[in-house]
């Protein structure tokens, strides 16, 4: 897997949804960082019809085109897994398909190993009435997915809502400059686009809404003189140390995103710093502009939720095991109760207890029971 993360391909992305001509740089980074060669996006408008649109590399266009489009699509099995649960979900196909049912297969015997691939890392998001579909494919020498490089590819696929819909902005305006504002205002998410020195370049209605909510004697974050601040010194300069990085084109180090704490030390905003390619000058209009970083803001731990959150909502990437874990510890359950509870083996917990102090920056397990206490989530079975 490339071991720049998952930010400059997001980055990548979004850059392909302003420059159609992106989009194959996009997908081999995607390809990249899934660890393999072959990459592809396309839309299917609904079940059983051939791919409408697409954008594929790594794969022999005639493979692709007289192969999968005009007919091995309506075989492929993995889009019966992608249309069963919920939509945004990235699947590891290795974890449906065994040896004896791709030995039995014709779309895996006749068109996808002899096209060179074997395991796959897909999802499928909703895109006006149709799919699209995000898939990774890596040949048999180049091994299984393993979940971590999984957690990356969702990340990736997590963006793909909002790169569509910029893309849809995109196609619509006629002029450029109207493009690069008024697209990232149509966003859901809270985006900030600032320059090296965290002066703020345009922050869209999300944004402004989000800071707008946030209490005005301790805010997590605000602007002051015109430039981002944060309210604890040490993520002041963390954060500006990693815009600087992304400003300048270099890769980040640690790809995850920053976590602002509330009054009780818990995380409450994420902040997720990526590098913007593409140089905007006064209006948009990407004439002799400085380059800047993307600031895409999340809440955390809002009031009145009552659901087992998904990936996406779990903070500073804990898997579901390791979340329920952390839930436990905050509620007083012991290590040992804890491994008698679900059936595990006590080392089985313990590792889980490192993988939650290296994701959480903490120290041991009561500072792990601190930080997680008297959060709203409810505390149920996960799906």
């Amino acid at each position: 897997m490339n071991n720049e993360g998952a930010d400059p391909v997001i980055a990548a992305f979004y850059r392909a949804a302003l420059e159609p001509a992106q989009w194959s740089v996009a997908l081999r980074a995607f390809a990249r960082l899934a660890g393999g060669d072959v990459a592809c996006c396309f839309l299917k408008p609904e079940a059983g019809a051939a791919p409408s649109r697409a954008c594929v590399t790594g794969l022999d266009e005639q493979a692709w085109e007289h192969g999968y489009r005009r007919y091995y699509h309506a075989l492929d099995p993995g889009y019966a897994v992608l249309i069963r649960g919920p939509l945004g979900r990235m699947h590891l196909m290795q974890d449906y398909f065994s040896e004896q049912l791709v030995a039995r297969s014709e779309y895996f015997q006749d068109f996808y190993l002899r096209a060179g691939v074997r395991y796959s890392c897909s999802g499928v998001v909703p895109d006006n009435g149709a799919f699209t579909i995000l898939s990774a494919h890596r040949a048999a020498g180049q091994g299984l997915y393993d979940r971590n490089t999984r957690s990356q590819l969702q990340r990736v696929l997590d963006h793909l809502p909002n790169v569509l819909r910029l893309r849809d902005t995109a196609q619509q305006a006629q002029a450029h400059g109207a493009l690069a504002w008024e697209a990232l205002d149509t966003l859901p998410r809270a985006i900030l686009l600032v320059d090296a020195a965290l002066r703020l370049v345009f922050m869209n209605q999300a944004a402004q809404r989000l800071l707008a909510a946030m209490p005005p004697a301790r805010p997590l974050l605000a602007l002051r003189g015109g430039s981002v601040d944060v309210r604890a010194s040490q993520l002041q300069q963390l954060l500006a140390q990693r815009v600087r990085l992304a400003c300048a084109g270099l890769a980040c180090h640690r790809p995850a995103p920053l976590y602002a704490c509330d009054e009780n030390g818990r995380p409450a905003l994420e902040i997720g710093i990526l590098p913007l390619p593409v140089r905007m000058g006064v209006g948009g209009t990407g004439d002799d502009g400085a380059a800047m970083a993307m600031l895409s803001l999340r809440p955390l731990f809002r009031a009145g939720r009552r659901h087992w959150p998904g990936t996406a909502e779990r903070p500073c990437g804990l898997t579901g095991a390791e979340w329920a874990l952390a839930l436990a510890l905050a509620d007083g359950v012991e290590p040992a109760e804890y491994a008698q509870r679900r059936g595990v083996r006590i080392s089985t917990v313990r590792s889980q207890i490192q993988a939650i102090l290296a994701k959480t920056g903490t120290r041991r397990s009561s500072e792990v029971a601190s930080l997680f206490s008297a959060l709203e989530w409810d505390a149920g079975a996960p799906p």
